[in-house]
């Protein structure tokens, strides 16, 4: 039975408990593993000066689907599973296009996402800072939004995850041993730029962590009890070299071509209450309908001066477990997809 997933106790549905499931020891054992194939994952392994272990997925290697695969599923401290699948690109005026999507399925995605997976961590400055994400942040609560998931992990070795266009070095190594108040031999930093195929596919794989993070900012009750599970897709974002252009693609994959599904146990008012402002199409004012890329121009191309509400899903469905009703807002744009994602003849 997969942690966190329903069981019957006394003759009552209960939720496991999974407070003292470790998010870092299961990511760490997914990295471990990928260590001993990296030459199969086209990934490249080495240590840092202070004994730091550096996994680069595709920065100065090719990485590639399985590689992203197992990038996704190490953020989600092992909560959730990663497919491939795939996106029909299907607009009025032009031939239909099928591209590839990461497809995630997550059990509580409270842990998963909100103590886990979500980019947020500031660990650089300047042009194409270096983000953190992964379960280091759920012993480091060095963010916004890893307090708010009422969970704390306590593992011997961590894993963090980095969207950046330069290697570690020894300085973020070393805070990152410090903020999770460990021996820097025992940290894992998995890294990968955006313009490449894991930085495609761990972006695209963030439809369920935009979700949570929105319900988050409008007041949901996101306890793990009441959000139960996740499903997101999202198209795979085509490669690019230029880390402008590839921030700008993936984003768009998400914020005009993503969707979400939760199951949650509450009220139907409490859904009704914010499905209607979760999503881009609400928040983006005067910035709807410009790709990414142009947004996060005029923001200095330092993604944390964009405005956080900028990063929100395209589309949200919500299923209410307890009463079956399901509720749903937002919008694709294929338009601003086509636009940002094609180039040239049909």
């Amino acid at each position: 039975m997969p942690v966190g997933a329903p069981c019957r106790r006394d003759g009552k549905m209960e939720r496991l408990e999974i407070r003292d499931y470790s998010v870092n020891r299961a990511a760490a054992a997914m990295i471990k593993d990928a260590m001993r194939r990296a030459d199969e994952l086209s990934i490249r392994v080495s240590r840092s000066v202070c004994g730091a272990t550096l996994v680069d997925m595709g920065l100065e290697c090719p990485g590639g689907w399985e590689a992203g695969r197992i990038f996704v599923e190490a953020g989600l401290g092992g909560l959730g599973r990663a497919t491939f699948g795939t996106f029909p690109l299907v607009t009025r005026h032009s031939s239909p296009v099928t591209l590839p999507s990461i497809n995630v399925w997550v059990d509580d995605p409270v842990i998963a996402t909100v103590a886990s997976q979500a980019g947020d961590w500031k660990l650089g400055d300047g042009e194409f800072a270096a983000i953190g994400s992964g379960p280091a942040r759920a012993i480091a609560h060095q963010d916004r939004w890893s307090t708010r998931a009422d969970y704390t992990d306590r593992a011997d070795e961590v894993v963090v995850q980095l969207q950046t266009t330069s290697a570690p070095d020894d300085g973020l190594c070393l805070r990152v041993a410090e903020a999770c108040g460990v021996r820097p031999e025992n940290v894992y930093v998995v890294f990968a730029p955006t313009g490449c195929i894991v930085g495609s596919i761990q972006v695209a794989s963030r439809t369920v962590e935009q979700v949570m993070v929105k319900l988050l900012v409008h007041g949901f009750d996101t306890r793990s009890d009441t959000v139960r599970f996740g499903f997101g897709i999202a198209p795979v974002a085509p490669v690019s070299h230029d880390e402008g252009e590839a921030m700008g693609r993936a984003n768009d994959c998400l914020i005009y071509g993503g969707a979400t599904m939760l199951y949650v146990d509450t009220d139907d008012e409490s859904i009704e209450a914010v499905i209607g402002n979760l999503c881009f199409d609400v928040h983006a004012g005067e910035l709807w309908g410009l790709p990414f890329a142009r947004i996060f121009e005029r923001f200095g191309r330092n993604w944390f001066q964009v405005p956080h509400l900028v990063d929100s899903p395209a589309r949200v469905t919500i299923n209410n477990v307890r009463t079956g009703r399901t509720f749903s807002g937002g919008q694709i744009n294929v338009e601003v997809l086509r636009q940002s994602l094609l180039v040239g003849r049909d």
